[in-house]
């Protein structure tokens, strides 16, 4: 029997931490913050830090990574299972969370010592995706691409005779990151196991299948193929679906049934709106992520429109291109070529204006004429990002488009639940996907078909919303199982025993 502790991110959005203790061994699947107030941290229980055996991290976002050094200041003395690339970008995310609080006059309840003491394990030093490996003795792993930032990662792990899935945050829709699928990549992994048994030899692992996207009518679809193939590892499509037993599935949009095409169709026009009548748009984004995903789109969508960049968010497409392993292979339906080749286009110069010290910025501002500028930050917390505000603020033409997550208490949040407050021009949120919704999750749970079921990442209510339709609609309970077993419904300090 193996019991899952939730220390946060069920039936909440932020500080994503999922205990898994069995007679054996204790895991934690990331350790993240929530970004209200002075900070909300995990659950965690002091007297457990001390005795876990390892914590495997997906990805590098605040919301997954910047509370594992507050276990090291509790006690742990383990390491971190992660990516190369995820490390690297962590200390940006340290340095970012450090001086919020600090500037909102809070108090981190560890310190940069503890950031210093944290010990990395690297995923593709023991096996590459889609291939198992035993990462404790009589414990097993394996991983795959999950299609939100470059580094960030699913787990499939088999300990004690049960089958986990930790899905991280996944998408299979982003215009540049590669997902492996993972119903797919399970079963690879097992065929490569036997095929490994039988020769009683090493053998070389491919990549796990991938998620290409195909054209229909001019949108963008989606079709499931596989990756590099051999003899040994191809896998028939009438395999059946995956069997686990407990699953735990990003599900942040909750009943949104949206594509990502809808979604850019949605921004195209709210864009094109504002543009038509003269004013200027503002997106903040993340320094690394969505936002340059919506630099490309943007910069192919409106090539006669200027384009105004801030030297951060450059920086963060010159760190993509750095990442080639996590980029899209295929040639992408609306430009015809490769994520790496549209990143290095883009990277040339041409079609768009860097901005990156005040008389650059004030320059392009003095300008006439419609325009679209990106500014890190997607929640609008920094004094450059209220500085932007001030000057959009008073052009009922102008507008600040957000795309993203906005937590409570947040000066984006604040926009958009009182926008006369503070200013007229125009407030709108239109999500770019870098999440799973209702379709998502519905093809997600039908590929692994787990015993157990937990959706997170989303508030209680519309993952209780999201429970009552995948119930209703295809996704069926097992013949054995009741209702409630089949996905469940938890929060922050529930536990689930399976």
């Amino acid at each position: 029997m193996i019991k899952l502790n939730v220390w946060g991110g069920a039936g909440e959005h932020g500080r994503s931490a999922y205990l898994l203790s069995g007679s054996q061994y204790r895991l934690l699947l990331d350790c993240g913050v929530k970004k209200e107030g002075s900070g909300e941290y995990p659950l965690i229980e002091p007297e457990v830090v001390p005795k876990l055996d390892a914590v495997l991290l997906s990805h590098a976002h605040e919301d997954h990574s910047v509370a594992i050094p507050l276990l090291y200041k509790l006690g742990y003395q383990g390491e971190v299972w992660t990516t190369r690339e995820t490390k690297e970008q962590l200390t940006t995310y340290f340095r970012a969370w450090r001086n919020n609080m600090e500037r909102a006059g809070h108090i981190l309840p560890y310190d940069e010592s503890d950031e210093q003491r944290i010990r990395y394990q690297y995923l593709e030093d023991q096996a590459k995706r889609g291939c198992w490996f035993e990462l404790l003795p009589g414990l097993s792993l394996i991983w795959g691409r999950s299609g939100h930032l470059a580094g960030s990662v699913w787990f499939g792990l088999e300990m004690e005779g049960k089958r986990i899935l930790y899905s991280g945050d996944y998408t299979s829709e982003s215009m540049l990151l590669q997902a492996d699928d993972v119903a797919e990549g399970f079963r690879q992994a097992d065929r490569e196991q036997q095929h490994r048994a039988w020769k009683q030899e090493p053998v070389s692992v491919s990549t796990v299948p991938r998620i290409s996207r195909v054209s229909h009518g001019g949108i963008k679809g989606m079709q499931y193929t596989e990756g590099e193939r051999t003899e040994e590892n191809t896998v028939s499509s009438s395999l059946p679906s995956a069997q686990l037993d407990l699953a735990i599935i990003d599900a942040a949009y909750g009943t949104d049934r949206d594509t990502q095409a809808d979604k850019l169709r949605q921004l195209e026009r709210v864009i094109s709106k504002v543009l038509h009548c003269g004013g200027k748009v503002l997106l903040p984004v993340p320094a690394v992520g969505r936002g340059q995903e919506l630099i490309l789109w943007t910069q192919q969508r409106f090539p006669d429109v200027s384009l105004i960049v801030e030297q951060k968010l450059v920086e963060g497409m010159e760190q993509l291109q750095s990442a080639p392993d996590w980029l899209i292979e295929q040639e992408e339906w609306m430009t015809g070529c490769v994520a790496a080749e549209r990143i290095s286009k883009f990277l040339s110069g041409e079609g768009w204006n860097r901005v990156g010290t005040a008389e650059e910025r004030s320059e392009w501002l003095e300008q006439d004429g419609a325009s679209i500028w990106f500014i890190p930050d997607g929640m609008m917390q920094s004094s450059l990002a209220r500085w932007y505000y001030g000057e959009w603020a008073s052009d009922v033409n102008n507008m600040i488009l957000l795309t993203g997550h906005t937590a409570r208490g947040t000066f984006a949040y604040q926009l958009l639940e009182n926008p006369q407050q503070f200013g007229i021009c125009q407030v709108q949120k239109v999500r770019y996907k870098v999440h799973q919704g209702w379709q998502d999750v519905e093809h997600m749970m039908k590929q692994i078909t787990a015993r157990h079921n937990v959706l997170v990442h989303t508030d209680y209510a519309e993952t209780e919303r999201l429970r009552a339709g995948l119930l209703g609609g295809h996704v069926r309970p097992r013949p054995d199982k009741a209702d409630t077993e089949h996905i469940a419904l938890l929060s922050p300090g529930d536990e689930l025993m399976f």
